[in-house]
C-alpha cells in the first residue's frame, strides 16, 4: 500500500480522535451543571419546529462529513483492491465494485438533499410561526391568552397545533401554512394564492388535504375542550398563509388570511362569550400540554 495514503489515514485518525477525546472532555466537565431553578416554561412560537431544526443543524456536520468520506474511502479501496486480481475476477469485481460505489454515492447525496430539503422547510415554519405570533401580541393587552406549539397526544387526541387564541370571544385554532414562493415573469401570480370555500390553489395547483386538515383538527380539539373540560365551545379554525396575497372566491368553515390579517379575522368572528372562569380553566388544561421548555 502507498505510504503517503498510510500517512494520509493515521492523521485523520489521530485528529478524529483527538477531537473524540476533547468532546468527552468536554462533557464531563459539564456533566454536573444545572440551571439555577427547574425552568418549566410554556413552548414559544415555533418551539417544536426550532427544535427539530437544532438537532438537524446538530447532526448535519457529521451527516456532511460521513457523505463525503464513504464514498470517498470506498472508491479508495476499489481503486487500491481491482489491481490485486487478474483477467475475469478483476472485472467482475470492478464492474461491482464501480455499481456499488455509484449507488453509495447516490444515496449519500439523496439523503443529504432531503436533509438540507427538511431543514429549509422547518426554518420556513419558524418564521412563519414567529410571524403570526408577533402578529397576535397585541391580544395579551386585551385579556386573551395565547399558547404555541399546542401538543395535545393521547389515547383520543393526536393534535399538534401551532396557535391557540382563548379569550373573551372564545377559542381560536390557527394553523400557520408557510410555502416558499416560486420566481416567474408574472409578479402577482407568483404571490397569489386562491381559496374557493374548500381548496387552496397555489401557482402551481390546487390543495384540498391543508384546508381538510384543520377543519379536522378544529373538530378534534373542540371534543377535547368537551372532555377535559365540560363546556361545549366550538373552536374556530384560522389558517393563515404568511407572505401570500389571498384572493377569496368562495367562503367555507376556514377562514383563510395573510399573517397581517390575524387580527382582524379574530375581531371579526362571530362571539361565542366566555366567562372568566371559564377562560381560566381552558387555559389551566391547555398549560398541561404547553409548559415543557426546561431549557
Amino acid at each position: 500500500m502507498n505510504p503517503a495514503l498510510i500517512s494520509g489515514l493515521f492523521g485523520y485518525g489521530l485528529l478524529f480522535s483527538t477531537a473524540s477525546a476533547a468532546l468527552f472532555v468536554w462533557k464531563q466537565h459539564t456533566r454536573n451543571q444545572r440551571p439555577p431553578v427547574e425552568f418549566k416554561l410554556l413552548r414559544g412560537p415555533g418551539e417544536l419546529s426550532l427544535r427539530a431544526l437544532r438537532l438537524i443543524e446538530a447532526r448535519l456536520p457529521l451527516t456532511l462529513l460521513a457523505c463525503v468520506l464513504l464514498p470517498l474511502f470506498a472508491g479508495l479501496a476499489l481503486l487500491l483492491y481491482v489491481p490485486e486480481f487478474q483477467g475475469l475476477p478483476q472485472v467482475a469485481v470492478a464492474v461491482l465494485g464501480g455499481a456499488a460505489l455509484l449507488a453509495l454515492i447516490f444515496f449519500a447525496g439523496r439523503h443529504l438533499w432531503n436533509l438540507l430539503g427538511l431543514r429549509r422547510m422547518l426554518e420556513m415554519r419558524y418564521l412563519g410561526e414567529r410571524a403570526v405570533a408577533e402578529e397576535l401580541a397585541p391580544l395579551l393587552a386585551q385579556g386573551y391568552r395565547i399558547y404555541h406549539d399546542v401538543a395535545i397526544h393521547g389515547a383520543e387526541s393526536q393534535l399538534d397545533l401551532d396557535h391557540v387564541v382563548v379569550g373573551p370571544n372564545g377559542v381560536t385554532v390557527i394553523e400557520c401554512e408557510t410555502r416558499p414562493r416560486p420566481t416567474g415573469k408574472n409578479a402577482r401570480q407568483d404571490h397569489e394564492v386562491t381559496f374557493d370555500g374548500k381548496n387552496l390553489v397555489w401557482p402551481w395547483g390546487p390543495d384540498r388535504d391543508t384546508v381538510a386538515a384543520i377543519e379536522g383538527e378544529a373538530g378534534s380539539f373542540t371534543r377535547w375542550l368537551m372532555q377535559t373540560t365540560g363546556y361545549r365551545i366550538q373552536a374556530v379554525p384560522l389558517l393563515t398563509v404568511p407572505g401570500w396575497w389571498i384572493e377569496i372566491t368562495g367562503r367555507g368553515l376556514v377562514n383563510v388570511v395573510n399573517h397581517k390579517q390575524v387580527l382582524h379575522a379574530l375581531n371579526e368572528r362571530p362571539a361565542t362569550p366566555l366567562e372568566p372562569e371559564q377562560i381560566d380553566k381552558i387555559c389551566r388544561e391547555l398549560e398541561l400540554h404547553c409548559r415543557d421548555v426546561e431549557r
